[in-house]
């Protein structure tokens, strides 16, 4: 799906004009970029939280954003939230329920858990959802190693179109079907070739 995106804070400072977006449906971009950049602005954007000008490709778009607070009401649990819902059974978020080890956790308030767990907790209900794209705002920050690789596998076995930002790029290696890079409100370098982790690594000190 192409989206052309304009979007500004305030009358002064513009983050995004005329930026021209194509995302694969049903693959897995990655989104790379230093601090500050708009990766996390960009998946507002995209999810609908923020609104772009004159862009109806977005305003057909159901998507399920995980911020990377992770983003789920305090005082409910992981069960409670999929409750909500009405999640029905399914193999996209059992697998990750299982990978994840969530029946530890999942009757602990969200207040109760650690970051990582929080994290994993959202994942679950976004995998849950009847959402046609996933946003995740830097899934892998919070997780650890194996938790990481975990996210991998659910990632590359669910059939929705994913958009993920990351600072880690080997784990974006490992994950993506497309990795972009924003600098200054454009798209600095972009592939969907299958890179290694040495190459990425060069071609982000060069664009990004």
């Amino acid at each position: 799906m192409k989206h052309t995106i304009n979007f500004k804070y305030n009358k002064k400072k513009v983050i995004f004009e005329n930026f021209e977006l194509e995302i694969p449906e049903n693959k897995i971009t990655v989104i790379c970029g230093h601090n500050g950049a708009g990766k996390t602005t960009l998946l507002k954007i995209l999810s609908g939280i923020f609104p772009s000008k004159n862009d109806e490709n977005l305003k057909k778009v159901k998507g399920w954003l995980v911020p990377a607070s992770g983003g789920l009401i305090r005082h409910f649990s992981l069960k409670e939230h999929l409750d909500i819902i009405k999640a029905e059974k399914n193999t996209s978020w059992q697998e990750a329920f299982s990978l994840f080890q969530a029946e530890t956790f999942e009757k602990t308030p969200v207040r109760k858990l650690s970051t990582g767990q929080e994290m994993m907790a959202s994942i679950i209900v976004a995998c849950a959802s009847n959402s046609e794209f996933i946003y995740l705002d830097e899934p892998f920050a919070s997780l650890d190693p194996n938790n990481a690789e975990n996210l991998v596998k659910i990632l590359k076995n669910l059939r929705k179109t994913i958009i993920i930002t990351s600072h880690d790029l080997y784990l974006t290696t490992e994950v993506a079907d497309k990795i972009l890079f924003i600098k200054d409100g454009k798209i600095s370098w972009q592939s969907e070739n299958q890179l290694d982790v040495e190459e990425l690594k060069t071609a982000y000190k060069d664009f990004a």
